[in-house]
């Protein structure tokens, strides 16, 4: 099954004339590097710097048949399966709408989910954290505030939900990542050394 979910998103990918960026980006994904620990205090809220249009609802598993097309336009079908499995293991997700049409998606977890990541970051949750994953947001609803929108959703929903801090991490070599996190608040806590075929 993961096999022709990946010749799938291949072939989508060749398809579309986006294979070679694809494999530039999975060689650098997969490439020795530093990730920094992010944390951000969720009663320092700020709200995003305008209203870009995205509405940020909470993911269940109805959302999985809208995500399943999301992702095969985008030629990541093979990521659909995981993400019914981590909704079967208790991880939790939110999805950011534009005009009605999935814009992207965040996953979370909190000390009593756990999640592999924290060990390898070195994170300890307690009781009052949460720990946010895979943050996507697809190239075509990049831009003009979305993202920064879609974190402020994240962060407003789980300070509702009674979460004092919000954990995560950026790769210290992704420069647009690290201006919307620092744009949100989010301080480095440490950098973490990866080697190749170890990233989270």
């Amino acid at each position: 099954m993961r096999l022709r979910a990946f010749a799938r998103d291949a072939a989508c990918l060749a398809r579309s004339g986006r294979l070679r960026p694809a494999v530039r980006r999975a060689g650098h994904v997969l490439s020795e590097g530093e990730l920094l620990v992010v944390v951000k205090r969720l009663d320092e809220i700020a709200p995003p710097t305008a209203d870009a249009g995205l509405v940020v609802d909470d993911l269940d598993a109805s959302a999985l048949p809208a995500l399943a097309r999301f992702n095969a336009r985008r030629c990541a079908s093979r990521v659909t399966a995981r993400f019914a499995a981590d909704l079967a293991a208790g991880r939790r997700g939110f999805v950011g709408r534009a005009a009605g049409d999935i814009a992207g998606y965040y996953w979370w977890v909190d000390a009593g989910t756990g999640h592999p990541h924290l060990d390898r970051l070195g994170v300890a949750l307690g009781p009052d954290d949460a720990y946010g994953y895979d943050f996507f947001v697809a190239e075509e609803h990049r831009g003009g505030g979305r993202a920064g929108q879609f974190l402020h959703g994240v962060e407003t929903a789980l300070a509702g939900r009674g979460y004092r801090t919000l954990w995560g991490y950026v790769r210290a070599d992704n420069r647009p990542a690290r201006w919307l996190y620092g744009l949100r608040g989010y301080e480095v806590t440490v950098s973490v050394h990866v080697r190749p075929f170890r990233l989270l």
